[in-house]
């Protein structure tokens, strides 16, 4: 049925539109694909002439007309009715919905599984096509009553497939996105193929991401809600927004996102893992940055590492936190086996600088730190290429990766076993013979390079949710990035 204020001069207008359509061929605005004008008439079909009349723009326009028969992705709909010469897809005079079509709804009303929700797609409505057909009192009333629930069911589907496929908002504004342009064609295209399937669901699933964490985490969830209902329980609306928000986030990223073999960095879950072909590998710990140095989410290769690293501080540390501390004792860059240098890269004695006259704005020296344990990069540096100038390391306080809550650092990315990483990047390259180098290096502190020729995909993410052999795990919010994905998925 139609929603919203209905015409009493329908019936008749729809009549009349008929007998022109047969008589005369149909209106100029009804044929969005370049077919021939008569094509679909020469067939005959009292239901293709009904999709015609319903989709013809051409007195109302196309927005108001959409807005009638309560199409979001009027504009594809049209299209992909006028590439089928508007033959119906999933209606039929005599049984209602067609066995594709009852699959095609069930599969609706299962969105909860893909972090979706039925209301999203009139999933109430499209279920209350028997009944409806039930209360029509003519013929003409039941044609009708078919040609709007397949409207209705096919702009559905469209828009089910391009969620599916790539999210339902925009990364970056987190506003809603319309179906359009190579959205809309792989939407199409999908629903076609769906269509000449041998069954509908598992085709149209397919153009989900096929990343191992999306798997992952989908799977886990599509579990968890089967064991709710087997017990009559509507499950936890908590887990659902929070595993949405994620399978959202997963939608986003490229669609070979992490296939292969790649080192993931989940920020939440303070954790590193490499994935090889679908499992974990290997696994460390991490320390990540704190909220209000957060560590950024970016996509880049492990290309280097370094042993034995001195390190240069950063000028926002050495202002920070540093110079209050020479200001009350010099001796503290000595203590803490840090060198001073000026801006020609001379060394400067602390004990001959009048720190108390110097600010942050005119600081002129460079701070460095010399290798060994006591170095805030530890043994081990990873680099990567990236704008925000952070890296993986180890680090002297090692204490910390006991800690439940790690988000303790100024934006880096801190290893526990940094050893077994750098070990796993050499095997895989085949420069096993460089792990005794790579061992005197950090025992004699001299700094040493070792390139990587193939390099390892890097990924750092931010999932307050993930899966562990079958079973999801949720993880504390720690940058408060799930309110405003929140608050645009659900409403505030």
């Amino acid at each position: 049925m139609i929603h919203g204020r209905r015409s009493s001069v329908r019936p008749a207008f729809l009549g009349a539109v008929l007998v022109c359509c047969a008589l005369l061929g149909p209106p100029s605005g009804a044929v969005a694909g370049g077919e021939k004008p008569d094509a679909a008439v020469s067939r005959g079909s009292a239901a293709v002439l009904y999709l015609r009349a319903l989709l013809d723009t051409a007195a109302l326009g196309a927005p108001a007309t959409y807005a009638r028969l309560g199409l979001q992705a009027g504009a594809v709909v049209q299209t992909f009715y006028a590439q089928r010469g508007f033959e119906p897809a999933w209606t039929d005079a005599s049984a209602g919905w067609s066995s594709p079509a009852r699959e095609a709804v069930q599969l609706l009303g299962r969105a909860r599984e893909f972090g979706l929700r039925p209301a999203t797609y009139g999933h109430s409505l499209l279920v209350a096509l028997p009944d409806s057909l039930a209360a029509a009192t003519t013929t003409d009333a039941r044609s009708r009553q078919l040609a709007t629930f397949e409207l209705r069911l096919t702009d559905a589907l469209l828009r089910y497939a391009a969620h599916l496929r790539a999210g339902q908002l925009d990364a970056r504004t987190l506003q809603p996105v319309p179906l359009g342009g190579e959205a809309a064609r792989q939407a199409t295209a999908a629903l076609e193929q769906a269509l000449a399937a041998a069954t509908l669901a598992p085709a149209l699933l397919q153009g989900q991401p096929r990343s191992f964490t999306y798997r992952q985490v989908q799977q886990a969830w599509s579990q968890q809600l089967a064991v709710t209902d087997s017990l009559g329980l509507t499950g936890n609306e908590a887990d659902f927004r929070r595993v949405a928000v994620n399978l959202e986030r997963l939608r986003w990223e490229t669609p070979a996102a992490d296939t292969g073999e790649v080192a993931l960095v989940n920020i939440p879950a303070f954790r590193l893992q490499i994935l090889k072909n679908g499992r974990v590998v290997q696994s460390h710990r991490v320390v990540v940055g704190k909220p209000e140095t957060p560590t950024p989410t970016l996509s880049s290769r492990l290309i280097v590492f370094v042993t034995a690293p001195d390190w240069r501080v950063p000028y926002s540390i050495a202002v920070r936190e540093i110079l209050p501390q020479l200001q009350d004792d010099p001796s503290f860059l000595y203590d803490n086996h840090y060198r001073l240098y000026d801006a020609r890269g001379r060394l400067v004695n602390p004990w001959h600088v009048p720190w108390r006259t110097v600010t942050p704005e005119t600081f002129p020296y460079t701070i460095r730190q010399t290798a060994g344990r006591h170095n805030a990069l530890g043994n081990i540096v990873f680099y990567f290429s990236n704008q925000h100038s952070v890296f993986l390391h180890d680090t002297p306080a090692r204490s910390l990766f006991q800690r439940p809550q790690r988000a303790l650092s100024h934006g880096c990315v801190r290893v526990e076993k940094p050893l077994a990483l750098a070990t796993y990047l050499l095997r895989r390259e085949n420069q096993q013979a460089a792990l005794t180098s790579v061992r005197r290096s950090i025992a004699q502190r001299e700094k040493c390079r070792f390139d990587l020729a193939q390099g390892l995909p890097l990924q750092i993410r931010y999932y307050t949710c993930q899966a562990d052999n079958g079973r999801l795990q949720f993880y504390a919010d720690v940058y408060c990035q799930d309110e405003p994905l929140l608050a645009a998925l659900f409403g505030r």
